[in-house]
């Protein structure tokens, strides 16, 4: 907690892979507030589909990152970020983070304006063929309740529901 203090952090999270009573009251005497309950999901990208659709969306990798998604951030370089735009704007994101065979697809973020357009759908689906030509045998997120109807649709399946506490130091 001292080292995210003097870091300067705005947040500071905790997940766990499930509901844990015994972590949850530790945190609390922290400092810390629960937070949401990710329902953690998985899928082998080398699985075959019955169709193995095209995204409906231009999705490529870039730096380039709006303050305005939901998730955005600073590109590190030893992620894959990838963006869907309408015209020059970005208009979503999420980020791919492979360790060896294995790959977490985090940050998953479209503008307001342009949901139920399929950018998500054309995202995940990018993200999933880019985990597959590295060579990962699985990929792991936690899902929204909105975006769990994304996910399922594409392949993924339940691991089950977990835990988040979050503390902010300022």
């Amino acid at each position: 907690m001292a080292l995210a203090r003097a870091a300067g952090a705005r947040e500071v999270g905790c997940w766990a892979l499930e509901p844990d009573d015994e972590l949850g009251a530790r945190l609390t005497a922290l400092g810390f507030q629960e937070g949401w309950q990710p329902h953690w999901m998985g899928i082998d990208p080398r699985e075959p589909r019955e169709s193995r659709e095209e995204p409906a969306h231009r999705i490529e990798e870039s730096s380039e990152c709006s303050r305005e998604l939901p998730y955005s951030h600073e590109r590190a370089d030893d992620l894959q970020h990838l963006v869907a735009r309408e015209r020059a704007t970005v208009v979503g994101h999420t980020v791919l983070n492979v360790d060896g065979d294995s790959a977490g697809l985090y940050d998953m973020g479209v503008l307001p304006r342009a949901r139920r357009r399929g950018y998500g759908r054309a995202l995940t689906l990018a993200a999933l063929a880019l985990a597959r030509d590295l060579g990962c045998a699985n990929v792991t997120l936690n899902a929204t309740a909105e975006g769990e109807l994304l996910y399922r649709s594409v392949g993924f399946r339940s691991l089950g529901l977990g835990m988040t506490w979050w503390l902010f130091p300022r």
